[in-house]
């Protein structure tokens, strides 16, 4: 297969995708392709396939799944905004449903009280796990918005589009792992979260840190340096300080040559040990024969 012919394969893929991209993370296609991933995996054994066999053939079927199911949506309600409309106004619908399909089973099986509560709570998360991906999507998307219009102010349009994009990615890459993860683990709300959550932390290694991500870590540092510098200021003995240590002003003693020189006969000669020293009566009896000898 030659190069063009791969670019065309891949582009004719990446087309596929988009097409169903937008119901796929905001409408009802990944619940379609849960369910067909699931059945794939459930009846293995008919198709002679192991675990993670039937898990790459659900992948595949679920895919060719939501394909159909978007164009069912498209023929039914008009397209992809008319269908995600329909989808927010009967989320309630869905929960309330759960919850009534939930009494009626405890009824039939004489449950009361606090166990009925817990069939009817169980009916009305399956409502809720019905509608996952959009509601769990919607939750991922809002608080990305403040975080969009930021890089549009700061970086202009460039800026913009690149966290529009990233936001994007993360978002898709959640839907599609949740999807997968729903299948794998069955349990309302459980299967598809672990999944998303999964998804975008993958792909955020990629993509790096959001813009708000990054102001907020160069505020950050900036306020660590403003403290540094603060507290360099208080310390008199810091690096770069602008305080000098105070200074002592001693007076110098002041002396004249002649008294330097009276001063150092004193103190050699020893009169000022002596008063005798330089006394001749006292040098002629010998009261002080070290200094009359000398």
């Amino acid at each position: 297969m030659g190069i063009g012919s791969i670019a065309s394969a891949g582009w004719k893929y990446i087309s596929r995708g988009a097409k169903i991209a937008p119901d796929f993370i905001l409408g009802t296609g990944s619940e379609a392709f849960t369910q067909v991933m699931r059945n794939t995996i459930k009846n293995r054994a008919a198709s002679g396939q192991s675990y993670w066999q039937a898990v790459g053939s659900g992948i595949k079927n679920g895919a060719k799944a939501a394909e159909k199911h978007n164009e069912l949506l498209r023929v039914r309600d008009g397209g992809f905004w008319q269908s995600t409309w329909k989808s927010l106004t009967t989320a309630h619908e869905e929960i309330f449903q759960g919850w009534r399909e939930g009494g009626k089973l405890a009824n039939k099986a004489g449950k009361k009280g606090f166990s009925k509560f817990l069939s009817q709570f169980k009916g009305a998360l399956s409502g809720v796990g019905k509608r996952m991906p959009l509601i769990f999507t919607l939750m991922a998307i809002l608080p990305e918005i403040p975080n969009i219009f930021s890089a549009f102010k700061d970086n202009g349009l460039s800026g913009g589009l690149t966290e529009t994009v990233k936001t994007a990615l993360r978002v898709t890459t959640g839907t599609i792992a949740g999807a997968i993860t729903q299948a794998l683990i069955p349990i309302p709300f459980v299967g598809f979260m672990v999944g998303y959550m999964g998804g975008d932390w993958l792909m955020s290694k990629f993509t790096g840190k959001t813009h708000s991500e990054k102001k907020a870590e160069a505020k950050e540092a900036q306020q660590k340096q403003q403290a540094i510098s603060q507290g360099n200021g208080m310390n008199a003995f810091s690096t770069g300080n602008t305080y000098a240590a105070p200074q002592l002003n001693i007076p110098q003693p002041s002396i004249t040559p002649q008294q330097l020189m009276t001063m150092q006969q004193m103190l050699y000669g020893g009169g000022m040990m002596n008063p005798m020293a330089q006394d001749f009566m006292a040098m002629s009896s010998g009261l002080n024969r070290l200094n009359y000898l000398g």
